[in-house]
């Protein structure tokens, strides 16, 4: 995956749509967040949120200024697209720590499942509950995440690929 597909799938997930939309506006200049509801038709929460969630992740700024009218706090936003692939290699390295750390989970453990779904437990629980169901009494069977754990190294690796890329 490119960077730039990288980056707005980040935004996307933390920021939501609206997020997104303000991070593809790509204004070069500072904006209040009511400018910003006002010139994109949407609610200033739902702009607040976004904007809130970008500054989450270091992709936006922002500076407050009392308002000498009507003494309320004003923000002023600044989004930071000089940042944006280092907040995507800090959000990737991330991931793929999470996803070692799943995969040594996956691989050091002996998973049994309840035919039903209700549960994945381990060995050891499976042991505990007599190898049957807490939640609906049914058989506990052996659970082969061989699959899983193929999916996660391939995730990794995909991580690996998008590192390089970025430098």
């Amino acid at each position: 995956m490119q960077s730039d597909e990288l980056i707005r799938e980040l935004i996307e997930r933390v920021a939501g749509e609206v997020g997104l939309l303000i991070f593809m506006l790509r204004p070069n200049r500072e904006f209040t967040d009511e400018q910003l509801a006002l010139e994109l038709g949407l609610e200033i929460n739902e702009v607040r949120r976004a904007l809130f969630a970008l500054y989450e992740i270091g992709i936006a700024e922002y500076r407050r200024k009392r308002d000498d009218e009507t003494g309320w706090m004003e923000y002023y936003w600044k989004i930071n697209y000089d940042k944006q692939n280092e907040v995507l290699k800090r959000e990737l390295l991330k991931t793929k720590e999470k996803l070692e750390e799943k995969l040594e989970a996956e691989t050091s453990t002996v998973y049994y499942i309840c035919m039903n779904g209700c549960v994945k437990v381990s060995y050891e629980t499976a042991m505990e509950f007599g190898f049957m169901c807490p939640r609906c009494g049914a058989p506990l069977e052996y659970f082969d995440n061989s699959m899983a754990t193929e999916r996660i190294r391939e995730e990794i690796m995909k991580i690996e690929g998008a590192l390089k890329n970025l430098g």
